[in-house]
């Protein structure tokens, strides 16, 4: 084939339509199977919830942040995902004749997606627990300080917990990129590098189990909100280009060694 038909308006109309179905494809897979593992997620923490105030109830010791914190697990179980799912499709993906271009942009997306519905999830937990808190007479306001006073201000709930979840998705991700394309020791210097759109993420949102302590060690515990979701999106960008960087240079695996990881 020649230079002139690899470019022509057709050629390249096709290479987009087969790109676009590509990204499509990995970002659809992402938030469906996310949200299929999701939902059991979401009843388990529901359950931990209701058993943690029960037992604080036993002992007239009830803390709105022992009920209300298995919302603030969200991101932790999206950084697990980020490392299993990536395993098992990017060799499937590259062999039915996707690209890594494709592949990444999707990933994106899927991660994009699952975080905001995610903190979406998370915001609605922390409202129905400062909600029922408020209904008992019982203490609405955390111990520990954050961005946010307590649950009623759902809408920056959502706002911190979905930047948060999106941060710690694309980590994971590049965690799984590296193991898979890098090896043990590479893989493991990516781990590091990955946990620094992480704790860019938690010092700016003051949220999480860590995040208000890192950020009163170096002196953002009273950031404005804009300053906190601005640091939030640096993260998400950081953690994205860090993506891409990895998977750019990564070896593509036969499909055999993504269904043995996997199985």
């Amino acid at each position: 084939m020649s230079a002139t038909a690899r470019h022509t308006p057709e050629r390249r109309a096709l290479e987009s339509a087969v790109h676009r179905r590509g990204v499509r494809a990995v970002a659809w897979y992402y938030v469906g199977g996310t949200w299929y593992v999701g939902v059991w997620f979401w009843a388990i923490a529901i359950a931990v919830g209701a058993l943690v105030l029960w037992i604080m109830r036993l002992n007239d010791d009830i803390d709105v942040t022992a009920v209300g914190g298995v919302a603030g697990s969200a991101r932790f179980f999206l950084f697990v995902m980020g490392i299993l799912l990536p395993l098992m499709t990017i060799g499937v993906h590259v062999a039915a004749g996707g690209t890594r271009r494709s592949f990444t942009q999707g990933l994106w997306i899927g991660a994009a997606a699952s975080g905001v519905t995610f903190g979406v999830a998370s915001g609605l937990v922390h409202w129905g627990s400062w909600w029922l808190f408020r209904s008992n007479g019982w203490p609405t306001v955390p111990a520990t300080s954050q961005l946010y006073t307590d649950g009623s201000q759902v809408a920056l709930v959502i706002l911190v917990e979905s930047l948060a979840c999106v941060v710690y998705y694309l980590a994971g991700m590049v965690i799984a990129a590296g193991f898979y394309g890098y090896g043990f020791v590479r893989g493991v210097l990516l781990v590091l590098a990955s946990l620094v759109p992480v704790v860019l993420a938690e010092v700016s949102l003051r949220s999480g189990y860590f995040g208000d302590a890192l950020a009163g060690l170096v002196g953002l515990d009273g950031s404005p909100v804009w300053l906190a979701a601005l640091g939030g999106l640096m993260g998400i960008v950081l953690a994205a280009l860090l993506l891409r960087a990895v998977l750019r240079a990564a070896p593509i695996r036969p499909v055999g060694w993504a269904a043995s990881a996997s199985g």
